[in-house]
């Protein structure tokens, strides 16, 4: 994998992917951060080891938290996110509260973000409001498919918290279960991250929230801009970049028809 310079059309607020929000959080004085090597303090150092070892041999992530991260932080609130990352900043930011799976499980799902923009994979302003958001979209399902595939590979060899945790999330548990049905039927990987891929899209009260939430900073952007009103379509090579397993195995994947 090619890391590219972080593009200045990326997506400018932090993804928060546990209620799916997608808003800048201030990093308070209270939130303990670790710079890499993500040795201490503690209990980052705890997340950043297990997360490690759940990657290793995924080099796309492996790559992305060894280069692309400048800053881990474990927050002091988030409220209801469970963590997001900041792409500017290139930091990534956990809730103080996360137990059992769930910080790699989160952790996995930011690094994809992450590797993401690395490869410059951004939507662009030349999009027309509605495919910005559809971009978006694609970007939250492909990292909720990363995590899956991360965590099945666990299961298999007999760790099944990260899988366990995922399942729990309320807003990804359904994503996860059509991975794990498309999975049995065809144990194939590729086939199951389509099945979870085209699932994230399937749950409306998701994409309304980040409708909205996408629409709002893309109106940000355009009038910062000074720009017109956009007509451009999401462009298949998007989607061609941007859908591959960790091990950076082609899946097939598509935007809901009109």
């Amino acid at each position: 994998m090619t890391l590219r310079p972080f593009s200045v059309t990326c997506f400018h607020h932090a993804l928060l992917p546990s209620v799916l929000l997608l808003s800048a959080v201030q990093v308070h004085a209270e939130t303990v951060c670790a710079d890499p090597p993500f040795d201490s303090p503690e209990p980052i150092a705890r997340v950043v080891e297990a997360t490690s070892e759940a990657i290793s041999g995924f080099a796309g992530l492996e790559m992305t938290l060894s280069s692309a991260i400048r800053e881990i932080c474990i927050a002091d609130k988030l409220h209801a996110a469970r963590g997001y990352f900041e792409p500017e900043a290139r930091r990534i930011v956990l809730a103080p509260d996360l137990e059992g799976g769930l910080p790699e499980a989160v952790m996995v799902h930011e690094l994809r973000h992450a590797e993401q923009y690395a490869l410059g994979l951004c939507p662009s302003l030349s999009l027309a409001m509605r495919d910005y958001a559809q971009a978006i979209f694609a970007m939250e399902a492909d990292a909720s498919v990363a995590s899956l595939v991360v965590a099945a590979r666990l299961k298999e060899s007999g760790n099944d918290s990260m899988w366990e945790a995922i399942s729990r999330w309320p807003m990804q548990s359904d994503v996860a279960a059509a991975f794990e049905t498309r999975l049995e039927e065809t144990d194939s990987l590729s086939q199951a991250a389509q099945a979870g891929f085209d699932a994230w899209f399937a749950n409306e009260q998701r994409t309304d929230v980040y409708y909205v939430s996408s629409c709002l900073d893309y109106l940000d952007r355009t009038e910062e801009a000074h720009l017109l009103p956009q007509y451009d379509r999401v462009a298949p090579e998007f989607l061609d970049q941007l859908c591959t397993l960790p091990d950076g195995t082609p899946y097939q994947c598509a935007l809901p028809e009109d």
